[in-house]
Order: structure tokens, then sequence, then C-alpha cells
């Protein structure tokens, strides 16, 4: 047996007095292992708490793969000021060479 086991196996063996150091340990698991379900880790003692790491680990693991992947699509902002789309074949030509005029005088040209 090497030194981990040994540690693990006296971990298991330790039996924590009233409620409250208990409910500390149970904090100290939760925090060690937060890819778990915190519900699911309870027990009377270190060694049941210990013992309900892996299932409350599996039940984590089943929520995410089930968990919808979320799309982030940008959101649809117009760039610039908003224009109506206008067919410039249904425009005069008097309003056609006036459009051209004023673009041409932005370009700075």
């Amino acid at each position: 047996m090497d030194e981990n086991e040994a540690v693990i196996e006296e971990q298991e063996t330790v039996e924590v007095s009233g409620s409250d150091e208990l409910a500390l340990v149970r904090e100290v698991v939760l925090r060690a292992h937060p890819d778990v379900v915190p519900e699911l880790i309870s027990g009377g003692t270190v060694a049941e708490l210990l013992a309900s790491v892996d299932p409350a680990r599996a039940a984590y693991a089943r929520i995410v793969e089930q968990r919808p992947v979320a799309v982030e699509t940008p959101p649809a902002v117009p760039a610039g000021a908003a224009t109506s789309a206008i067919d410039p074949s249904t425009l005069p030509a008097q309003e056609l060479i006036r459009r051209g005029v004023e673009a041409e005088r932005r370009k700075g040209g």
C-alpha cells in the first residue's frame, strides 16, 4: 500500500462527531470536487460522503452532456443610419442626378 492509499483509508475511517463537523467536511468535499451535483453529496460519515462523490460526478457529466449547445449569434445591428431600400429604376432622372451629385459631394470629389 502506498502513501496515498494509506491517507485515503485513514480519511475513510475517521469518525466525525456532530452534524456541524460533518457539514464542514461536506463543504470541503464540494470545494474539492466542483464537477459534482451538490445535492447528491450526502452521508452520515466521512466514508459515506466520499462514496457519494463518484455518483454525483457521473450525474453532473450526464447533465452537461444533455444541455443544449448555446449558439451565440451576434445581434443584428444595422451599420450606419437607417435607410430604406429604393429601387433606382423607379426614381425619376432628376432624383437620380440629385443623389449622384450629393454622393460625390460627400466623397469630396
